[in-house]
């Protein structure tokens, strides 16, 4: 079986894992378990910030890793912890209350230090199984293949926990997440790499090399304000619930909604990518978020699935987008360190998103949440549309 056809395949059982360890699934167990929307917020800060630990932790060391292979299959293991926590709690509800909430905390942020050092080796695994001129293809590909796939099971997920006992019917689909993930290390061990056809060895000059590329510097506020957007955005499902539009039932349909503009984006982005630059699709998907997110709370449940459909959709496509140009902007000696740093800054300002959104709705409401994430999105696409198109002059000359 070749290299794209195991990527695929470990692409989607690692998607499928993910989906019931993170945004609208965990956040409503986490609140049917006990949580507050405070904790909730809280919660996703802390396990942002454990993966940023990893994450300054990579900066210097990402380049000195050598079995890349074998290093990123292990990472994929990380959550099977983070779900099995939860699959305790769903099958056995007494063991609910503060000590349950302890064992969260401190499962997810073992878990997702090791999420940590995965995202970082996600950008770097691509040099050593393929060439890089199909990594946009790919990508966009595999997201397809997932993203259908995990629409097809959100639907499942949605009619079974509306059938039957919440925390009765979510515990069959943490099971699944344990498997999706044990599975998914085993293809990416048994991955071919190439021979000395495209990886680059890196050395302490090459990783000296990434903190004086002007580049790393000119995109740290862009890599900050978007991070600050997703972070608004992952906890949109506490704000549809506590604002009355959703309830712990119907809060599913934004999976739903996840996983059918995952397929969709990535269908969008592999159709235009050989006709339309990463920077032009980039520049297009931002605009689409600041005509659709900014209004998803104004005009009612229908008018809110709507709405957010579209921006999740546009999302999906610039994040596909960013890493193509990253690749393009930035050396290939250089990935490993510059990676570790977007994706620092990245999931740090994720971190502070969810902390600052209390205070930011008691000043301008919900609606200015959103119209305030979408300034910071919009900031990031102007930015990194500009670097990428002035690049591609300086390369050119």
């Amino acid at each position: 079986m070749s290299n794209f056809k195991k990527y695929y395949i470990y692409h989607t059982l690692y998607a499928i894992g993910f989906m019931f360890c993170s945004g609208a699934i965990m956040q409503t167990f986490l609140l049917q378990a006990g949580f507050s929307e405070r904790q909730v917020y809280i919660f996703n800060s802390f396990i942002q910030m454990a993966q940023v630990l990893m994450m300054v932790i990579m900066t210097f060391f990402a380049g000195k890793i050598r079995k890349v292979k074998r290093v990123t299959a292990l990472s994929y293991l990380s959550l099977t912890l983070l779900a099995f926590i939860f699959l305790l709690g769903a099958i056995h509800p007494a063991i609910l209350g503060k000590r349950y909430l302890v064992a969260i905390f401190i499962c997810a942020g073992v878990s997702y230090i090791g999420l940590g050092l995965y995202t970082v080796l996600a950008y770097c695994l691509p040099y050593h199984i393929i060439d890089m001129k199909d990594y946009g293809k790919m990508t966009s590909i595999g997201g397809t293949i997932s993203g259908l796939t995990t629409f097809a099971l959100s639907f499942l997920h949605t009619f079974i926990v509306a059938k039957f006992n919440y925390m009765q019917a979510t515990a069959w689909f943490f099971a699944l997440a344990i498997c999706c993930f044990i599975f998914t290390s085993v293809l990416c061990f048994s991955l071919k790499e190439l021979q000395n056809t495209n990886t680059v060895q890196t050395s302490r000059d090459d990783r000296i090399a990434v903190f004086k590329n002007k580049h790393t510097y000119i995109l740290l506020l862009p890599n900050f304000t978007r991070g600050i957007a997703t972070g608004v955005m992952s906890v949109i499902t506490v704000v549809a619930i506590t604002t009355g539009l959703l309830n712990a039932v119907n809060s599913s349909y934004i999976n739903i909604i996840t996983q059918v503009t995952m397929l969709a984006g990535s269908l969008a982005y592999a159709f235009c990518c050989g006709k339309v630059s990463s920077k032009t699709l980039l520049l297009i998907s931002t605009l689409g978020i600041c005509c659709a997110f900014p209004f998803c709370l104004t005009i009612g449940k229908i008018g809110f699935l709507v709405l957010l459909c579209a921006t999740y959709f546009f999302r999906n496509i610039t994040d596909i987008a960013i890493p193509v140009l990253v690749t393009e902007i930035i050396p290939q000696n250089q990935i490993g360190a510059y990676t570790s740093i977007r994706m620092l800054v990245f999931t740090g300002a994720q971190a502070v998103a969810t902390l600052i959104i209390t205070p930011i709705v008691s000043l301008v409401g919900y609606t200015g949440l959103l119209v305030f994430a979408t300034l910071m999105q919009l900031f990031c696409g102007a930015v990194y549309y500009t670097v990428a198109q002035i690049s591609k002059k300086s390369n050119a000359l």
